[in-house]
């Protein structure tokens, strides 16, 4: 009886050295697909793997489907937002256009009062450009940068260093930090026979 159980305790750390010696695809096979004689049967292993493989390609092209769907969605929100991105300032604007006509209509019977309306106006204007960052930016009295002023004019006078603005007819305005429209201005430069002036 000792025997049997030495035999049994051997063939038992045989079998878990083997199991050792096992490769993990080998570990993995599923037995039940063993047959009668012990062997593994191809044709059902074949089967499970076809079935796996379909359920993966299923799950990526519904992947690839939904992955379109948002990128067809995201495109036709973006280009909306893009045709109507100037919506919200145009109701801003109407709201002045509509106090410019009743300033108008109202201009003959009461004269006086078609300054105070036209300045009332005009500060509205001001109010929706502030609230939209559109700035205007003076530049009289400022040196000229081309990269902001387009020079109409040089006048020669001694009154005004070279290089300056002494007049403008409109000003630079700037969207956030982009420049909009450049100034239209007149810029000093020094009189003919003044030191540094032009010889002509």
């Amino acid at each position: 009886m000792t025997a049997d159980n030495g035999t049994n305790n051997l063939e038992d750390e045989e079998s878990v050295e083997a199991a050792d010696e096992l490769s993990p695809e080998e570990r993995d096979l599923n037995f039940g697909n063993l047959d009668e004689q012990g062997n593994l049967n191809e044709n059902d292993e074949v089967e499970r793997l076809r079935a796996d493989s379909a359920e993966n390609h299923n799950k990526y092209l519904r992947a690839l489907a939904d992955f379109e769907n948002y990128k067809k969605r995201v495109l036709k929100e973006r280009s909306e937002q893009l045709k109507y991105q100037g919506e919200k300032v145009f109701v801003d604007i109407i709201d002045i256009v509509d106090n410019l006509e009743l300033a108008l209509k109202h201009a003959e019977a009461e004269p006086g009062k078609l300054r105070e309306g036209v300045e009332m106006i005009h500060q509205m204007f001001r109010s929706t450009l502030d609230k939209w960052e559109v700035r205007q930016k003076p530049g009289k009295g400022e040196k000229f940068d081309p990269n902001q002023h387009s020079a109409i004019s040089r006048v020669p006078t001694a009154d005004a260093e070279p290089g300056t603005i002494i007049d403008e007819l409109k000003s630079a305005y700037f969207y956030k930090d982009r420049l909009l429209r450049p100034g239209e201005v007149v810029v000093a430069v020094a009189p003919e026979g003044a030191d540094g002036g032009s010889e002509e």
